[in-house]
């Protein structure tokens, strides 16, 4: 994880159609520290991953198309293995 590289990403509301689902909790990069996605805080106090290809990235706020583009938290630990400590 490596929240440090991308603290401007930290917080923010993860929204479909203006409803916010959840908030990033953490930023995962990879090695090179391109971003891989984020871990989220959802509103059902579980913790799922979203690809950063499936998000639309904007200064306030992170949009995507449906919650199906969820990862389950099993999903979540596999990118969080394979993804450097901050």
């Amino acid at each position: 994880m490596s929240t440090a590289l991308r603290p401007e990403l930290l917080g923010l509301p993860v929204t479909t159609n203006g409803i916010e689902l959840a908030r990033t909790a953490d930023v995962l990069v990879d090695g090179d520290g391109q971003l891989v996605g984020f871990e989220l805080a959802c509103r059902d106090r579980t913790r799922r991953f979203l690809p950063a290809g499936a998000a639309d990235i904007g200064a306030t706020e992170i949009r995507v198309a449906s919650a199906l583009v969820f990862l389950t938290e099993r999903e979540l630990d596999w990118y969080r293995d394979r993804t450097p400590a901050a």
